[in-house]
Parts: C-alpha cells; structure tokens; sequence
C-alpha cells in the first residue's frame, strides 16, 4: 500500500479542484460544439438563404421574360407603323387590302403581347409584395443564427483560453503535492476508464466527498485504524480519499 504524508494527500485536492474544472470545460466545449438551438438556428438560416436565392432566381426569371414581352411589343409597333406608312403611300387595291390585313393582324398581335407584358409586370409586382413580406423573417432568421454562433463562439473561445490557463495552474499544483509516486497513483485513478473521472476526494465523516457513499462500518474501522501516511481509497469508487 501507497503512503504519503497528509499533507502531501490533501494537496491532491488542489489538484483535483483544477481537473474536474478542466472536465466541467471539455464538456461545456461538448455541449456547445453540438448544441441542438444553435443548430436550428443554422437550418432555419440555410433555409432562409434558399428562400432569398429562390426570390432572386424568380424575379430575374419574370424580369427576362418582361423584357422580352416588351422587345415584342416594341417589335409588332414598329411593324405596324412600317405598314401605315406604306398604307398612307397608296398602292393598288389589292396592295392596301394586303396591307390592312396586316396591319389588323399585328394588332391584334400587339393587344395580346401588351396584355402578356401587363400579367409580366403585375407578377413582378406580386413578387415584390411577396418579398417585402418574408424579407423580415428571413433577416431575422439569419440575425438570430448570428447571434447565436457569436455567442458559441466567444464562450468556446473564453473557455479555451481558461482551459489553457489552467494546464499551468494543473502543472504547479501536481508540483505542490510533492510526492511523484502519489501524483503517478492519482493519475492512473483519473485516466483508468474510457473517460477521466475524479481520482481525490475528502472523507467527511465517513462518507465518501465523490460518489456520496457511506463507508461500511467495517472500512470505516479500517480507516481509523490506518495511519495518517496510508494512501486510502473508497471500496465503492476508487478514489483517493483524503482525510481530515
């Protein structure tokens, strides 16, 4: 069995105080790294961007098609003009009844495109409308994603800079404890199992200060007859427990 000095045992707790800090930072840096109402706020945003996008692409589809709805009607007037002033010329009958058909033709090809061109431009409008109403949402959707990943952001960022304080504070405290084969013992506690774990603990009363258990009255005779030098742990979870 292990000794060291009571001293030496309980400066295990400094040490111990700076590692579960260093475990409440790595899994609050967890939590945050998956944390579900920032996520949400991402795939509402990304939605948000699509629906920007698809307003984009939609009105630059309408904005093509009215242009082209105006060339056409810009087209079929000068057509028609062409042909009044050939009319107002004179010419045979057959000639001027050639050309009023053409003329009553394109016409009516002219009425229909300017009626295209007017739904075009009413569609535009619509599309507009429909922007100026979901333009807001979808300006806060992606200021409330903002705000969020900037708040992640500057905790996991003040977090890291504390857990990189502490590796100094860790370093001088297993120093403090003064006794290399007791700091090797604790350590092999806190990295045995998948994930590190408390390694020192106090004994108040006989109740163990990590899982909370009672010890038995049999090792709770065993730990008063120990001499104050012998490194105890408790039978229920392994830790070292520090005596007062």
């Amino acid at each position: 069995m292990s000794t060291a000095t009571p001293e030496q045992q309980r400066a295990l707790l400094e040490l111990e105080r700076v590692d579960a800090r260093l475990r409440r930072i790595a899994a609050r840096i967890g939590e945050l790294r998956t944390d579900p109402e920032v996520a949400a706020a991402l795939q509402l945003r990304a939605r948000a961007i699509a629906a920007a996008k698809e307003l984009d692409a939609g009105e630059q589809d309408i904005r093509q098609r009215l242009a082209a709805a105006e060339e056409k009607v810009a087209r079929v007037q000068a057509s028609i003009e062409k042909d009044r002033r050939r009319l107002e010329q004179g010419g045979t009958a057959k000639d001027l009844m050639g050309l009023q058909h053409e003329i009553d033709t394109r016409t009516r090809q002219l009425a229909a495109a300017e009626e295209a061109e007017l739904e075009l431009m009413q569609e535009l409008d619509d599309a507009a409308e429909h922007r100026a109403r979901i333009t807001p949402r979808l300006r806060a959707a992606d200021a409330d994603a903002r705000g969020r990943v900037a708040a992640r952001d500057e905790e996991g960022q003040a977090l890291t800079a504390e857990r990189e304080k502490l590796a100094a504070t860790r370093e001088a405290a297993a120093q403090a404890v003064g006794a290399p084969a007791l700091v090797a013992r604790y350590e092999r506690i806190r990295t045995g199992r998948s994930t590190e774990r408390p390694a020192a603990a106090e004994l108040r009363g006989s109740v163990c200060g990590s899982c909370g258990t009672a010890l038995s009255p049999t090792d709770a005779a065993t730990f008063r007859a120990a001499n104050p030098d012998e490194v105890l742990t408790c039978p229920e979870c392994g830790v070292i427990l520090v005596r007062g």
